[in-house]
């Protein structure tokens, strides 16, 4: 599969896989069409009974054409490498952007921490959320930077199409409730459907790519996640739309009392509450990832620096809200708990500097991205193995 991939190839890629590892694999198709009634489906990878519930996904937003690919690679390697009893072999790769060449290493995980993968976890990955954007993205440079779905303008419009999907969802969706006035100006998200970036849809889960992935995650129960998005290297754990405390369970976003009185910010008023053992689970988690990163670019200090993601809450990037991450951790929060606990990063893959190409990597730099991704997504995985 050619890099970047159609949305055609990734749908043909999902079938593949599921048809060449039929004891492994099964491709279950979403429960909603895309607007321009595109099927999306997923696949799930289960080499025993019970695994604890894992969900990856990519291509949330058009433009950002590399997470689909490495999940579907991803999978390619984790599935070939278990049935031969293998190590997961991350080639070496010359990067030619910098001045002078850059050669990272060959990288390996053992065959034994691909099985306790395969055989401990369920691991479903939707690849592509968003299949109507990533077409219109695709379809001329005109349209590259497109963001958001293909959602209909409303009424008799003939502009103003399209939602953020990663401001969808059912989490301090209604911004303007949520924070007091500086909060609202400080926040990523927008009420306005000719915003060309981040307008949150007319209701909570009101997109039917944004429903695919709620419904994974409440059905299959999902203990961890990672939306993988592009570009800025980090790995971005809750929250997203205020600071983190572990203090005083009160201040939540299930709590109407601060309505009107949320900042966003860092240091102020209010925090969002995470259990303390569970804001470390995500620390020491996502540092697993970014060590795996680091050690799989060799010794070479130019790789490393260009390796180096950085381990934060959400809140970091900027304030958000009603992201797929945040979304799946707070479930464990609501009346009917899913899960436990849930463990959920946002992964923004690559850079726009030294020649990676931000949000769409030239092919000739695509494998530097893929290989960390795989890297910190196995430790990722490994982790949830337990």
């Amino acid at each position: 599969m050619a890099y970047p991939s159609t949305v055609r190839a990734i749908e043909d890629e999902l079938a593949r896989l599921a048809a060449d590892h039929p004891d492994l694999c099964t491709r279950t198709t979403a429960p909603h069409r895309s607007h321009e009634g595109r099927s999306i489906s997923y696949v799930t990878i289960s080499g025993g009974e019970a695994g604890r519930p894992v969900l990856l996904t990519g291509g949330m937003h058009a433009r950002e054409w590399a997470p689909p690919d490495v999940l579907l690679t991803l999978l390619d390697r984790l599935l070939r490498a278990y049935e031969a009893g293998a190590d997961l072999v991350v080639p070496g790769f010359t990067d030619t952007a910098p001045a002078r060449d850059i050669v990272y290493p060959e990288a390996t995980i053992a065959a034994a921490d691909v099985r306790r993968v395969v055989e401990r976890l369920e691991l479903s990955v939707l690849a592509l959320i968003n299949p109507d954007g990533r077409a219109f993205s695709q379809a001329s440079a005109a349209n590259a930077m497109w963001r958001k779905n293909r959602r209909p303008p409303a009424g008799s419009a003939t502009t103003c199409r399209g939602v953020d999907l990663n401001r969808n969802f059912d989490l301090a969706w209604d911004f303007e409730r949520y924070y007091d006035d500086a909060g609202d100006v400080a926040v990523s998200a927008s009420n306005d459907p000719c915003d060309p970036q981040v307008y949150v849809g007319p209701s909570a889960l009101s997109e039917p790519e944004s429903r695919n992935v709620a419904s994974i995650l409440r059905e299959r129960r999902a203990e961890f996640y990672v939306d993988v998005h592009s570009f800025s290297r980090k790995i971005l754990f809750p929250w997203g739309m205020d600071s983190n405390q572990s203090r005083d369970p009160s201040q939540s976003f299930r709590n109407p009392q601060y309505d009107g009185r949320r900042d966003g910010g860092f240091g102020g008023r209010y925090g969002e509450f995470i259990p303390g053992d569970l804001l470390d689970a995500h620390v020491r988690i996502g540092t697993a990832m970014h060590d795996a990163m680091i050690q799989g670019a060799g010794d070479d200090p130019r790789a490393r620096a260009r390796s180096e993601y950085a381990v934060e809450p959400g809140l970091a990037l900027y304030p958000t809200t009603g992201t797929a991450s945040d979304y799946a951790a707070s479930l464990q929060f609501v009346d009917d708990p899913i899960a436990e606990r849930v463990v959920a990063y946002t992964l923004e893959i690559g850079m726009d500097t030294d020649g990676e190409g931000g949000f769409q990597p030239v092919p000739a730099i695509y494998p530097k991205i893929e290989r960390e991704v795989h890297l910190a997504l196995m430790a990722f995985l490994s982790a949830a193995a337990g």
